[in-house]
């Protein structure tokens, strides 16, 4: 039925339906753009605490070749330091230094740093690594 002073039921029924199919789009856009960000600014926040943990390295007067972790009194105190840039749901930092190595050859002084840092993000658990040379 027509009326002829404004829409039909069909007209504002056709509306209201494609007006909610877009909104339901719209929302979902947003919910997977605001996931999205939670993670990287997670990634970012364990990208910037092991960049951290190697200028902690870098500037540490003694090198002894082994692995540390958490655990450890040196890392222990940088989380401490550093507790409000750690990422959300952090778990761990370890850090592997060994002498470097090309064909055998043992360059003295030099040294191989492996940092790992590992977070929980999304109930995933997620992993960064930073491989470095140090020289002392």
């Amino acid at each position: 039925m027509k009326n002829n002073e404004g829409f039909s039921l069909l007209e504002v029924i056709i509306t209201i339906s494609l007006a909610g199919v877009v909104l339901a789009v719209m929302s979902r856009t947003i919910k997977t753009g605001l996931e999205v960000q939670g993670f990287l600014a997670d990634k970012n926040a364990a990208v910037n605490w092991t960049e951290s943990v190697l200028e902690a390295y870098k500037n540490r007067d003694h090198i002894q070749e082994g692995i540390e972790d958490s655990s450890n009194s040196f890392i222990r105190n940088l989380e401490i330091l550093e507790s409000e840039s750690l990422p959300k749901n952090y778990e761990m930092t370890r850090v592997e230094i060994i002498p470097y190595l090309e064909d055998g050859i043992r360059y003295e002084g030099l040294y191989k740093l492996k940092i790992e840092v590992k977070f929980n993000c999304q109930n995933e658990e997620h992993q960064n690594e930073l491989f470095s040379l140090l020289y002392r």
